[in-house]
């Protein structure tokens, strides 16, 4: 089977996260300055000229800042210098640590950390959401406010061309790469032997880590423990037996993988939840971070379990929204359907999580492809309507998510799972300056208008990658 497979072909073939704003510096490119001031002689009669100081990095202020920090949760101005933000604070406190950088005026919009998609397949299965070219691809991830993406199915093919857009300078966000070891019933044995984890490929390509398939995405095949609904005698595929998978998962925790496993059904959940708990014997999982990815249906037991051992669970905020081709209901008897989508409650169990889009696949069972944004994303989250003209059962409404609860999902938490909590994530010095301004509030936006919030600039490394037309005051150019 072809490595290049895009995932909707598998998911077929099994049927399956400031209008009017000015420049202080009154100079539209900002891209060079004079030299530092000279200090005048003190005996001269007529003072000697001298030149602007010379601008150094940048400042934004007047800003609503979410820090996502929560020990400092919020902020009016940040300062940035190179690719690093340098001081975060009140305005006062921000141009005083930065006295000679170039002023932007954000016009009292929110700023926050650069939303992180931690699982999707944007750039390898690209042309699934119809982008032509990874350049396309990468551009729609920005405006969609997208700085750092996780691929989640990257074999040598794949990040050969993550490496080469890196090298030539095309790669204009930050990706991490899961490399996987199977594809359905097909083994592609460790093949990575080469690579480290969390080894730096290139400036903005990193390996996070080891995918896995314990059974298929979609909900008529998922691997259940007891038959389906509307088939009494079948209960799903399954790609591993017990102890082959346990054995294959001891080898790679040993050698310091991170492990990220696709689980539907509540059975491929006790396969896959055995399996770490042998692996880490005990330990605490922090070390390794191993993810369940997609945790569609899960029991009671099970959202303890993961609990209890730490598990990080991976969702994907626009799964199980309203959808006329839905056919999870179809498969699921009543009794179980409150097992299915269960964000709300895996978050308040205290289960370690993180959420994403699964970008082009973000409906799971319709073929469509969402827009992918972020605020897109956090609006299907927050009302789980994916069809505006069906209202959620029970079942979805009871696990929609608060704006406060998919804010941290897609940002600090995001970098919790790759092991990047101290360069990103956050709005605080001496991490990354990667950076959304929004031109509205999440937080006071009604649930309905959510999807409606425009990104109006996206910033990478203190490079400004995106800038709605029309605001370009927003997005300077430093030299």
């Amino acid at each position: 089977m072809d490595r290049s497979v895009s995932r909707r072909q598998f998911l077929r073939g099994i049927s399956v996260v400031a209008a009017g704003a000015v420049l202080d510096a009154c100079t539209p490119a900002l891209a060079t300055f004079g030299p530092k001031a000279s200090v005048a002689s003190q005996a001269s009669v007529v003072p000697r000229p001298t030149s602007s100081p010379k601008k150094e990095g940048l400042v934004l202020r007047n800003a609503t800042v979410l820090t996502m920090d929560p020990t400092h949760p919020g902020a009016d101005a940040v300062a940035i210098s190179g690719d690093t933000i340098t001081a975060v604070g009140s305005e006062a406190e921000v141009r005083a640590a930065a006295p000679n950088a170039t002023i932007v005026d954000v016009g009292g919009r929110v700023l926050l950390p650069g939303f992180n998609d931690a699982h999707c397949h944007r750039i390898g299965d690209r042309r699934e959401a119809g982008y032509d070219s990874a350049e396309t691809a990468i551009e729609a991830a920005l405006a969609g406010g997208w700085t750092s993406i996780t691929e989640m199915f990257v074999n040598q093919e794949r990040l050969d061309e993550l490496r080469a857009l890196d090298e030539a300078g095309r790669l204009r966000l930050r990706v991490n790469c899961y490399l996987p070891v199977n594809y359905l019933e097909q083994k592609f044995g460790v093949w990575f032997g080469d690579y480290r984890p969390h080894q730096v490929i290139s400036p903005r390509v990193r390996i996070g880590g080891v995918k896995m398939f314990a059974d298929p995405a979609w909900t008529t095949e998922m691997y259940m423990t007891s038959p389906h609904m509307d088939r009494p005698d079948y209960r799903g595929e399954v790609f591993w037996k017990p102890d082959e998978l346990t054995e294959l998962v001891r080898s790679l925790h040993d050698d310091g993988w991170q492990l990220a496993t696709h689980t539907a059904g509540d059975a491929a959940h006790d396969l896959v939840l055995d399996a770490y708990e042998a692996a880490l014997a005990g330990a605490d999982n922090a070390g390794h971070r191993h993810r369940i990815e997609h945790v569609m249906a899960v029991r009671d037991d099970q959202v303890l379990r993961m609990r209890d051992l730490a598990i990080l669970a991976s969702f994907q905020l626009t799964w199980f929204g309203t959808d006329p081709n839905s056919r999870v209901e179809t498969t699921i008897d009543p009794e179980r359907m409150p097992w299915i989508g269960r964000w709300r409650d895996l978050l308040e169990a205290g289960v370690p999580a993180v959420a994403s889009t699964d970008h082009p696949y973000d409906d799971l069972e319709a073929n469509r492809v969402p827009s992918g944004g972020a605020m897109q994303t956090m609006a299907v989250a927050v009302t789980r309507i994916l069809d505006p003209g069906i209202e959620p059962a029970a079942w979805q409404a009871d696990q929609r998510l608060s704006v406060e609860q998919v804010l941290p999902l897609t940002t600090r938490a995001g970098a919790y799972a790759t092991f990047e909590e101290d360069r990103k994530g956050t709005v605080e010095p001496g991490k990354l300056a990667d950076l959304v301004v929004l031109d509205g509030d999440p937080r006071s936006v009604a649930a309905d208008h959510l999807g409606d919030v425009r990104v109006l600039m996206t910033m990478v490394g203190g490079h400004v990658e995106y800038c709605a037309p029309g605001f370009d005051a927003l997005c300077p150019v430093v030299a």
